[in-house]
């Protein structure tokens, strides 16, 4: 299943893409106990729930519960977020199709693409053989870390906001050794391949970091899927660049960056 989250009166509201559209997929199932989030469907995502919305994709009346115009949200607000190197501040995240809002201080931001895991169920102690069993879905992730004039990481406060979306594929419609990733920026690819080796990176990091502590359903671990063995001037971004992170079976994660604000005035 493709699930996404889109916006209904003002609430965060659990779809399915079906054919290239919405489904509302709690009315779908019609069961006032299923999960209207993505998040709780993440957290009670075993057994008869995730049957039940299989079967309700697959009936002739699911196109009654089709959602005109969806404004598509953030698909997934993760217990926790984790990548490798990542800045140790606190990040808000945005959807596709959201501005980045540029961080003050900022001379330019250096920008990251990952592909991320979410865990559907709880475990300790894993190998890289089991983590698949452990899996709820894949998303993208897109990073920025921003840099002053003299190249040095800001760390703000509030940190850059990180993308994801556009929806979360269950992993038992994807496999991530073989999704091509496609990166562009303002329309020229910058990079493009198979995950392959990448995909093995991020099941031995769900794996390590199992060891380190408990994963709960609702993490997120995320991985870059192009290694780099010097700075690639190409994913150095300016205010308004439009960056499209592109895998197949998930869609394409669009985001462009804003413009930077007024500064500040101190007074005193």
């Amino acid at each position: 299943m493709r699930l996404v989250t889109y916006d209904r009166e003002g609430q965060r509201r659990l779809g399915a893409i079906l054919e290239g559209e919405v489904v509302d997929l709690p009315d779908a199932v019609g069961h006032p106990a299923f999960p209207t989030t993505l998040e709780g469907l993440v957290s009670s995502s075993r057994g008869s729930i995730m049957e039940a919305a299989r079967a309700a994709l697959e009936r002739d009346d699911v196109w009654d519960h089709r959602v005109r115009r969806p404004r598509i949200l953030t698909p997934l607000f993760p217990r926790s977020l984790l990548a490798p190197d990542a800045l140790e501040v606190e990040r808000s995240l945005v959807g596709p199709e959201q501005e980045v809002p540029w961080p003050v201080g900022a001379a330019w931001l250096v920008y990251e693409p990952m592909v991320a895991a979410v865990i559907g169920l709880e475990g300790h102690g894993l190998g890289p053989e089991q983590v698949r069993g452990h899996v709820f879905g894949y998303t993208l992730v897109s990073d920025w870390t921003a840099r002053a004039a003299s190249g040095a990481p800001i760390e703000t406060a509030e940190g850059v906001p990180i993308a994801i979306g556009p929806c979360v594929v269950t992993a038992d419609e994807l496999d991530p050794q073989s999704m091509v990733i496609q990166l562009k920026v303002d329309g020229e690819e910058i990079a493009k391949g198979n995950l392959n080796g990448a995909a093995r990176d991020l099941f031995a990091l769900v794996a390590h970091t199992s060891r380190i502590g408990r994963l709960e359903r609702g993490d997120a671990l995320a991985l870059g899927p192009f290694a780099r063995s010097a700075p690639d001037p190409r994913r150095e971004l300016w205010p308004g660049a439009l960056v499209e992170l592109a895998a197949e079976g998930i869609g394409t994660l669009r985001n462009r960056i804003g413009q930077p604000g007024p500064r500040a005035v101190a007074h005193g």
